[in-house]
């Protein structure tokens, strides 16, 4: 309704009247235009999004007139939406950068800390999925390890454990094999709020910036993606809800663009 009512705000502006048989598409075309370029707070262009949304709800709301035999026919239905830039590419730790970030954990002693970075560092893991494990959601053996999960949409799923994880995870169950698996100071499990602060702390001793548990995560995928695994294999690991998810690792960083473009250098 708050569309329709701009749309036809618009029109009287611009007409000086508003009648909805007088609609023509070539008015829905200079409509998207007008939003484009001023139809945002304080005059600036509105979001593609935001724009591709006026545009269907006018589809809308001119294909009930139609069928209600208000109008002829709907002047809407083939109006192009504005195109949408794709989802910017994740951010995730280089080498060097996840060396850095461990250094700093090794640094604070923590077994519980190191085993928490690990898991989303080597597992790929959710912050809310560490948080909510239980010992018994940890399996071990020799040459192998998996964890189990229960992710978005009450999705279960079993994600491997390289033996990186496994030997950390194996000091921590040691020294700690009462419940909860991630206890706070206060002896209760540890909350997603303190896994961001006790990440943010061990970033901003590595000298690191904008790193969250989300970039833990998002390097997984990435060094799964640069090993050669392919996406199926790390849209399961990770839980991702289609491959689309899971595609957007594929995409080139600028660190990786440089690296190509050396390799081409005559020096």
């Amino acid at each position: 309704l708050g569309d329709v009512r701009r749309f036809a705000e618009w029109n009287i502006k611009k007409f000086g009247s508003f009648t909805v048989q007088s609609v023509s598409p070539l008015d829905l075309v200079e409509y998207r235009g007008y939003l484009q370029e001023c139809g945002g707070r304080k005059g600036t262009g509105a979001a593609p999004s935001t724009v591709n949304r006026a545009l269907v709800s006018l589809n809308l709301f001119f294909r009930w007139l139609e069928r209600k035999g208000k109008i002829k026919d709907n002047p809407a239905i083939d109006i192009k939406p504005v195109s949408v830039a794709s989802s910017p590419t994740p951010k995730w730790l280089n080498r060097s950068e996840q060396a850095a970030l461990m250094r700093a954990v090794r640094d604070g002693e923590s077994d519980r800390d190191e085993a928490i970075i690990g898991l989303m560092l080597h597992a790929g893991l959710r912050v809310s999925e560490v948080c909510s494990l239980k010992h018994e959601d940890i399996f071990i053996a020799p040459r192998s390890g998996r964890v189990a999960v229960t992710g978005k949409g009450n999705k279960y799923r079993e994600v491997p454990l390289n033996s990186t994880i496994r030997k950390i995870l194996e000091r921590w169950l040691k020294e700690n094999p009462d419940y909860p698996l991630f206890p706070n100071r206060y002896g209760n499990a540890i909350s997603t709020r303190g896994v961001f602060k006790l990440v943010d702390e061990y970033a901003y001793q590595a000298k690191l910036e904008g790193v969250t548990p989300h970039t833990l995560r998002h390097t997984f995928c990435k060094n799964a993606i640069d090993r050669g695994i392919s996406i199926d294999q790390v849209a399961a690991m990770a839980g991702h809800s289609s491959l689309d998810v899971t595609k957007r690792y594929t995409a080139p960083s600028q660190e990786d663009l440089q690296n190509a473009v050396e390799k081409m250098a005559w020096e």
